[in-house]
């Protein structure tokens, strides 16, 4: 049996759990019955020792003999893996293949090495920097696809500026401008960015700029391109 580091809060445990030949069906009946009303939306056996329990994009463990439910990431002693991590990554990937090319705006290198998804806010600060780290990232074989998202929602008037980009006949030039505080002409039609907010939820998007890998790895905030490339090449293989 593996051993299993569990983080749990700001608290380090490390449990060793009883083996039991309990099935997923039998743990989908223990969590019912303990909390009739929460909807489970996944259960998935970990090894022998816990249960994987995916309740509103949260996980949880629940041991095997049904004793404790931890909130927390799993690390795998044996080989260093964190096992929740990995499941989030899995997810993440799974919600980022139904972004739609055609409902965001690319900045393409001559040679594609990288790929990065990046939520972003041309009203946030933050974004409006990491956008001048673009070219460099060019420069480094990086592929930049922005999905337009709205922080403030529908109402804002950041909102209303993404849906002139997004209708502009030259898209990136608008989005240039639109970071360089020009004015970009109002206009509207048929557009994504209301869609991206269900995406945005899926993936957690709390915040701009979010910056998405492709093996799902999330880099939250504004970084530089240095940090960026060490992040790119430390974790995806090319």
């Amino acid at each position: 049996m593996h051993k299993i580091f569990l983080i749990i809060f700001i608290m380090t445990t490390i449990i060793s759990c009883s083996q039991t030949n309990n099935s997923k069906v039998d743990a989908q009946k223990a969590m019912e019955e303990k909390y009739p009303n929460i909807k489970i939306d996944s259960i998935e056996k970990v090894n022998n020792s816990f249960f994987e329990i995916a309740i509103q994009d949260q996980l949880y463990y629940l041991t095997s003999d049904f004793k404790h439910l931890i909130v927390g990431n799993v690390i795998d002693f044996e080989t260093g893996s964190n096992l929740t991590e990995n499941k989030m990554k899995r997810e993440r990937i799974k919600y980022l293949s139904k972004i739609n090319d055609k409902n965001v705006i690319t900045y393409k290198p001559d040679s594609t090495k990288y790929i990065l998804t990046i939520f972003t806010d041309t009203s946030c600060p933050y974004c409006q920097k990491l956008h001048n780290e673009v070219d460099d990232l060019l420069m480094n074989d990086v592929e930049v696809r922005y999905v337009l998202f709205s922080r403030n929602g529908n109402d804002d008037d950041a909102y209303a500026d993404m849906v002139s980009i997004w209708c502009s006949k030259d898209q990136k030039d608008a989005l240039n401008r639109a970071f360089d505080n020009d004015f970009v002409k109002n206009q509207s039609c048929q557009n994504p960015i209301s869609d991206n907010y269900s995406i945005a939820r899926d993936l957690k998007v709390n915040g701009t700029p979010m910056i998405f890998m492709e093996n799902g790895l999330v880099i939250p905030g504004y970084v530089t391109t240095d940090k960026i490339m060490s992040i790119l090449t430390d974790n995806i293989s090319r």
